[in-house]
């Protein structure tokens, strides 16, 4: 009676392995490989590939400080579109010193390390539109 349960279970574990694989698909995302192009000197925009067949391009306005996402979607000639996801002026954003930031350490915390290192902070242009 050994003898047939021996394929038996060396079956149902090669089957749950190679379930299992395939089933990893699934749990991790895949890698988002992006790629940029600056088309001059006030926009830059940034494509990568979000789901199979869907893609999002980031536009930034250096000069206005706004930020636009787009999708898009290819596949079939009749299913292509172009959607705008959403777009926001980041000028206030780029002023926070953190936000949502799970680092080691803070700015602030990096701050009082450098202090206490007496190590200068960089000098900060406070009117960077200045010429």
């Amino acid at each position: 009676m050994q003898t047939h349960q021996t394929p038996t279970l060396l079956l149902v574990a090669v089957a749950g392995g190679v379930l299992a694989l395939a089933g990893a698909r699934w749990l991790w995302p895949a890698e988002v490989a992006a790629q940029s192009a600056d088309s001059g000197s006030r926009y830059v925009a940034v494509a990568a590939e979000y789901q199979t067949g869907v893609s999002l391009l980031y536009v930034l306005d250096q000069t206005t400080q706004h930020l636009v996402v787009y999708q898009a979607r290819g596949g079939a000639p009749n299913s292509h579109e172009v959607t705008l996801v959403g777009a926001r002026n980041i000028s206030l954003d780029t002023q926070l010193e953190g936000y949502n930031d799970e680092s080691d350490y803070s700015y602030q915390d990096l701050v009082e390390m450098f202090a206490r290192r007496k190590i200068p902070p960089p000098a900060v242009d406070e009117n960077p539109d200045r010429k």
